[in-house]
């Protein structure tokens, strides 16, 4: 493993890059860092997402070019990584946080990614807040309207931006939920009157 050996001149390098950019704030010269770009790749690789994501996001800012073997650019790299990883989590009832949304925060704000990559990550999020603890997605098991309402929003706008995003079954149970909670409700408040 490369890491112990190649973490500590990275964290010596950011340390120096930004006393530079302390000292040159009207310097705009990207930065280019082999062995800190190889880290980023190599801290996804083994899962350290904190790290991955504090670097990688450090790697945009400074405008680190990608590693030369791989032909992406930071941002699609990241959120494809992190994507990745958050389904095996989700799948598994795992949690998914804090790494998707700090990443989702930047796909849907600051990167400039396909609309494909754009609405998966839309999709997923309103998935996310249908799943079971054992990681299944079941809307019928969605007690809360507000949060129905919630997932429903984030898959409409992965559809609008992607027209094959598949999410209209999920939406159609969404729907069907909501209307049975609200029935139920209707119901609930109906007796309660009869009751008084």
């Amino acid at each position: 493993m490369l890491l112990p050996k190649w973490l500590p001149i990275v964290t010596d390098y950011l340390a120096e890059i930004e006393t530079e950019i302390d000292k040159d704030k009207g310097n705009d010269k990207p930065s280019d860092n082999p062995i800190f770009a190889y880290c980023i790749i190599w801290l996804f690789d083994i899962d350290d997402l904190g790290q991955a994501l504090e670097f990688g996001f450090k790697a945009i800012e400074l405008r680190q070019p990608m590693a030369r073997a791989i032909r992406r650019q930071w941002a699609g790299f990241i959120s494809d990584a992190v994507f990745d990883w958050a389904e095996v989590q989700a799948e598994n009832g795992h949690s998914i946080e804090p790494f998707f949304s700090q990443v989702f925060k930047r796909v849907i704000n600051d990167w400039k990614l396909p609309e494909q990559v754009t609405a998966k990550y839309y999709k997923f999020a309103g998935l996310a807040l249908l799943r079971t603890t054992n990681g299944d997605i079941k809307p019928t098991q969605v007690g809360d309207i507000d949060r129905l309402q919630q997932a429903d929003a984030l898959l409409e706008k992965a559809a609008n931006l992607h027209k094959h995003a598949q999410v209209k079954t999920v939406r159609n149970k969404i729907e069907m939920r909501i209307r049975a909670l609200e029935a139920y409700g209707s119901q609930e408040n109906g007796s309660q009157e009869q009751g008084n």
